[in-house]
């Protein structure tokens, strides 16, 4: 087995919460080294998800999930221009109905205010001039204009892309499969060769308990929740100004309205708990989904779904699990992050930043470039600036994707950037071919062919997202038809 090198931090986990981790460590004067077993990054539970910043009022005050939960939504909107996500503080409102829900309503009320979040009630008439839409049964509601939306693959691809911008590394299907103290060091077995680190940070979302058993602490005890979702089409949903919430339960926070930052409204998740990680959507979760919607909502979903998707979160304890290792000096694990883990992203980050500087004695590195950039969209910029783009580069003016207004430079851009596309799926996170109406119905056969070619890859090696998703088996040109 060869090596991969020796690092001063090393990262397993390219979601959210790793990705943050590995852009904070950055900052450091320190080689870093993000791992993710998948094909891309933002692979699991970041990929699917409601993409909404959360206000702070919900988790329990005191606990590690409301400090990180309130700082890590400001993070973001003081990280969100600089590293170029698309984001909006649109506020939420925690719909009511009944004399229980307003019950709960006037819990999450003083629960918010001690989490020193900004929150107040509104009134029937008052929600109903926000929403109108809203459904007519509606008594009363939260409103919290501190919570917003945000585009999570975006948020992901430029946590990991500032990282590698700043001296990071990055190494993709790679597994860990065991970890053991060598001196000062830690060495971890991969399938891709040993790898020796001061630090070791476990982000492995579903597999941090595994993680945690491999460096000999007691496996935090996770379990996937699977959450499904229907996306639809953007000129055919409901009007929804706000992220829309019911009151919530044990299970979670419920059905959820919302929209995309991209124009798109968005329904669920469901809160399914499973023992095996099985993100399939079932007839039943999407039924459930939509009658949860129409609660808050009334509208007929079904007519304009373009697509629908399932998620799995980690569950572990009521808050996250963030500690080092009782039993090996140098790892520190970050486990059972579930909602609100994508708004909770950056303050924990910042806190894995100030453990290893403490733990290692690593000073800050100057200078720091917090900046990273995707590459522009056409659909979002002036005509006179297409014109120019296209006179410059022919290539811009061949449209790959007619729902999104998606060009072949735009592509090949996506393909080339770091970390760049691998897959069909991250050209479409990336820059949003097959996001549109028609689910790719248009866009795929060019988007392979570019794949190919910026890749010198044979067809049969392109997929949907990594090994096992093959989109072409083979060449049927030479095959003499039966007579």
């Amino acid at each position: 087995m060869g090596q991969l090198g020796e690092f001063d931090a090393v990262v397993v986990g390219a979601g959210i919460v790793g990705a943050a981790a590995f852009r904070e460590l950055s900052r450091l004067k320190a080689t870093v080294l993000l791992l993710d077993r998948l094909h891309d990054v933002g692979g699991q539970a970041s990929r699917a998800n409601t993409a909404i910043l959360h206000g702070g009022y919900d988790p329990r005050p005191g606990s590690t999930m409301a400090a990180m939960n309130a700082r890590g939504t400001r993070l973001w909107f003081d990280w969100a221009q600089a590293l170029d996500i698309d984001v909006e503080r649109c506020g939420s409102l925690v719909l009511a109905f009944n004399l229980e829900d307003l019950q709960e309503l006037e819990s999450l009320l003083q629960r918010g205010r001690a989490n020193g979040v900004r929150v107040q009630m509104l009134t029937r008439e008052e929600v109903l001039q926000r929403e109108p839409g809203v459904n007519p049964e509606v008594q009363a509601a939260l409103y919290c204009p501190f919570s917003g939306i945000i585009d999570p693959f975006q948020a992901v691809i430029a946590l990991v892309g500032n990282g590698i911008r700043n001296g990071g590394r990055l190494r993709l299907d790679c597994s860990v499969g065991w970890i053991e103290r060598d001196g000062d060091r830690i060495r971890l077995r991969t399938d891709l060769g040993e790898i020796s680190t001061g630090l070791l940070i476990n982000a492995a979302g579903l597999e941090a308990g595994h993680l945690m058993q491999l460096a000999g602490d007691p496996a935090l005890s996770i379990h996937p929740r699977r959450g499904q979702y229907l996306v639809l089409d953007k000129n055919a949903g409901p009007s929804v100004r706000h992220v829309l919430f019911p009151t919530p339960s044990k299970q979670g926070k419920g059905i959820v309205v919302t929209r995309t930052t991209h124009g798109n409204v968005m329904i669920g998740p469901t809160a399914e708990d499973l023992t095996e990680a099985d993100d399939a959507t079932t007839l039943e979760g999407l039924a459930a989904a939509l009658a949860g919607a129409k609660r808050l909502v009334p509208f007929p979903y079904e007519r304009a779904t373009i697509t629908q998707f399932a998620g799995l979160r980690s569950v572990g304890t009521g808050d996250f699990t963030l500690q080092p290792s009782a039993n090996m000096p140098g790892v520190l694990h970050l486990a059972g992050i579930k909602s609100p883990g994508l708004s909770a992203a950056p303050a924990i980050g910042q806190w894995v930043r100030e453990w290893a500087a403490d733990a290692a004695g690593l000073s800050p590195k100057d200078p720091f470039d917090p900046t990273f950039a995707f590459p522009p969209r056409l659909a979002e910029i002036s005509w006179q600036e297409r014109n120019r783009r296209i006179e410059e580069n022919p290539a811009y003016g061949r449209l790959v994707c007619r729902c999104e207004q998606v060009s072949e430079q735009e592509v090949v851009e996506a393909i080339r950037m770091q970390p760049g596309a691998r897959d069909l799926d991250g050209i479409k996170r990336r820059v949003r071919p097959t996001a549109g109406r028609c689910q790719g119905g248009f866009c795929t056969p060019r988007l392979l062919e570019i794949l190919c070619r910026e890749g010198e890859l044979a067809p049969e090696q392109i997929s949907k997202f990594g090994p096992g998703s093959e989109l072409v088996v083979g060449d049927n040109r030479g095959i003499v038809p039966c007579k």
